[in-house]
């Protein structure tokens, strides 16, 4: 019997346990993406790196690992990192563990073998540092060389990530640290991702272990150091961790997150975790940040389940009545005004014993998504959002996986696990009266070439 909970069109493994996406790099025009792997059963374990390659970005096709935990330096994880490409040959630095050591691996043009450095570890710690982990390379390319950041921290004082470079990608030197936090709670920053914009200023991004969740810094670079703002929260929900960020051939910044299971107890499914989609990184004429879809997503678009213009919501209604759907795209342009309330129900029995309700408040100007009843976690996720009038939003509903991506800027990312057959239906309403300018529903294709 098919898993309805598996994704359609969002990338996972055929089974087993994944998690962070790693090393995403473009070869011969298609991305490749690497991802924390346990060849061996659906919880964490046995840190193996898998390989998948995505046509357009969208259309994967699954490919065997490539690194496994078979040196001594790395006997206990092939932890995650990131993908350089340096005389047309594709090299992975990552980290070994344990301990936690910086390792090289260098592979073939077409990324279909790869051999590990014979003189690796290639960075290990100074001795006598008391670090709280020293994990994650994330790399770019400046003045001629190769310099990585490395997620690091000092146990009960701070995060931070730590600055190398190297011509060779085989000797490093420490250039210093790229910026710190000042929370002692939390005390590790995992996988940063240092993104540099064209006017010189920066944004980073980082995964902190006790909030769970991804955080961003902005601010300016210079001389290896990002002076940068206090964090904030780069997704609004609670299924969306350890990124990773690849600047393409024509310029897009684009990332892809670890969409984690919101609930326990998933593996008794087979497999855990899938990643978001595709995710391009924009920076705005005022100097914010934002995210959306990359543009080829819509290329995964069927048939169109539902069209409207020009409307008025109330309450009791249902914009969607008769649409049904487990993997879609919903897309809703409206004005809120002060005191309307956009109400969005997913997964929804015929009865509503089950349903997920996605909701926009246009009082606090706000989105928050209540999965509590469709088995996801029971708290609601969400948070404000900078209010702008016209409010677009897209939904992306993929078996488990939900996204909501509100005006090309915030995104929401969490999970539903709905148990009925009949939780395939939808509901829109609004209180308080909204106007919608666009409605569209599309049923979405399979992401997967062997499909």
């Amino acid at each position: 019997m098919m898993d309805k909970l598996r994704a359609r069109y969002h990338f996972q493994p055929e089974k087993n346990w994944m998690n962070d996406p790693n090393g995403p790099v473009v070869i011969d025009g298609k991305l490749h993406l690497f991802y924390q792997y346990n060849p061996y059963g659906a919880a964490w374990g046995n840190m193996t790196w898998g390989h998948a390659v995505a046509k357009d970005l969208t259309v994967w096709k699954r490919l065997p690992c490539a690194l496994h935990p078979d040196q001594p330096y790395d006997k206990d994880g092939v932890f995650s990192g990131c993908c350089v490409l340096k005389d047309g040959l594709p090299h992975i630095l990552y980290t070994g563990v344990q301990p936690e050591v910086q390792c090289l691996a260098i592979g073939d043009e077409k990324a279909e073998r790869f051999e590990k450095y014979e003189h690796n570890p290639i960075i290990v710690r100074e001795e006598g540092e008391q670090l709280n982990g020293f994990r994650d390379p994330f790399a770019w390319q400046e003045d001629g060389m190769t310099y990585i950041a490395i997620g690091s921290g000092e146990k009960g004082r701070r995060g931070f990530a730590f600055v190398y470079r190297s011509e060779d990608l085989k000797h490093w030197e420490r250039v210093g640290e790229l910026c710190s936090g000042d929370d002692p709670e939390e005390d590790m920053w995992e996988c940063p991702n240092f993104i540099r914009f064209p006017d010189g200023s920066a944004t980073l991004l980082v995964s902190l272990m006790k909030a769970q969740g991804v955080f961003a810094m902005d601010g300016t670079y210079r001389d290896h150091k990002l002076d940068a703002g206090p964090l904030r929260p780069f997704d609004l929900g609670n299924s969306y961790y350890a990124p990773n960020t690849v600047t393409l051939p024509d310029g897009r910044i684009v990332n892809i997150g670890w969409m984690k299971e919101t609930v326990s107890g998933r593996e008794t499914a087979g497999w855990q975790g899938m990643m978001t989609l595709p995710r391009e990184v924009m920076q705005y004429g005022d100097g914010t940040v934002g995210v959306r879809p990359v543009g080829e997503v819509a290329r995964l678009r069927g048939e169109r389940l539902a069209s409207k213009k020009e409307f008025t919501l109330r309450s009791g209604e249902n914009a969607l009545k008769g649409v049904h759907s487990r993997s879609c795209e919903i897309f809703i342009e409206f004005e809120a005004g002060s005191q309307g309330q956009l109400v969005l129900e997913l997964c929804k029995s015929e009865r509503g014993e089950e349903k997920c309700v996605v909701t926009y408040d246009g009082v606090s100007d706000a989105v928050w998504a209540d999965c509590g009843r469709c088995g996801g976690a029971k708290a609601r996720v969400g948070g404000y959002v900078a209010g702008r009038g016209a409010t677009k939003l897209r939904v992306f509903l993929d078996g488990s996986a939900l996204e909501i991506y509100i005006n090309d800027r915030e995104t929401l990312t969490t999970r539903v696990y709905p148990a009925r057959e009949d939780s395939d239906g939808m509901r829109l309403y609004a209180e308080g009266g909204v106007r919608v300018s666009r409605l569209q529903v599309y049923e979405m294709k399979s992401g997967y070439e062997e499909e």
